[in-house]
């Protein structure tokens, strides 16, 4: 297309979002499992092919830990909470990495890492279940999915620019790239989701979702160290995510906690 028919570099913004927000009325998709109306604009299996890229990077990089008895365990729970989830067809794959890190993450198409730290620091099943349950919520919830297309919707122009380019947008998005092996950043909103339907998945389960307190107690009296405030922070304040968690348990009947 010839320049006079583009127009200028202003135009091209103009025309750019004009596009991008007919796109993302068109790609609002209700989630089943959640009910939320959320934007996609991406394909599940492309995003799907570079979080297993990501995965084998992170498999080649850092040692997994040789307990044979803690890996059975990982797999018990994970597959138990995968089943509630109504997503046991999904190519599970959950692995500890020997590491001291108090953490644990997901990636799109059902790959989980867990930290040696974490594993330690869940003295139950019901705890493991609660980190487990958070984790299979964030795919169930399509939240990476969710992030990149709303990266996309926010980058756009840069990209256009040739600032930024689609496979930047996509490391953005999944947080991977320099992020590999941290929890990935997921929204406020996204954490509390997965919060409140990981509980869920657990008492389908027949975990004790009583033990999810419990839990993040434990994680907030490990976490010693400074940290954001939340408005600053992808994840939720401590006590607030306690406080919600504790509420909903309540409501649902399953305490009193």
């Amino acid at each position: 297309m010839c320049q006079a028919c583009w127009g200028t570099g202003l135009t091209r913004r103009r025309a750019l979002f004009a596009v991008g927000a007919a796109a993302a009325v068109a790609a609002c998709e209700t989630n089943p499992v959640t009910g939320r109306n959320q934007l996609i604009l991406v394909n599940e299996g492309e995003l799907s092919q570079m979080a297993l890229q990501a995965w084998a990077q992170q498999r080649q990089q850092t040692p997994a830990w040789r307990n044979a008895a803690q890996q059975a365990r990982l797999e018990r729970v994970g597959m138990n909470i995968a089943r509630a989830a109504n997503a046991a067809n999904l190519a599970w794959e959950f692995v500890i990495f020997d590491r001291p890190d108090l953490n644990a993450w997901v990636l799109p198409g059902g790959k989980v890492g867990f930290y040696r730290g974490m594993m330690e620091l869940t003295a139950t099943d019901d705890q493991l279940a609660t980190v487990l349950g958070h984790e299979v919520a964030h795919v169930i919830g399509r939240h990476a999915a969710e992030r990149y297309s709303r990266e996309v919707a926010q980058q756009s122009a840069l990209r256009l620019a040739g600032a930024v380019t689609d496979s930047q947008i996509a490391l953005a998005a999944l947080g991977l790239g320099s992020q590999i092996g941290l929890s990935l950043p997921f929204s406020r909103e996204q954490e509390t989701e997965a919060d409140v339907f990981g509980v869920n998945f657990m008492h389908a389960s027949g975990y004790d979702v009583r033990q999810a307190i419990t839990f993040w107690q434990r994680m907030q009296a490990a976490n010693t160290g400074s940290r954001p405030p939340e408005m600053l922070s992808t994840h939720p304040e401590p006590s607030n995510r306690i406080a919600t968690l504790r509420n909903y348990i309540n409501e649902r009947g399953w305490g009193p906690v």
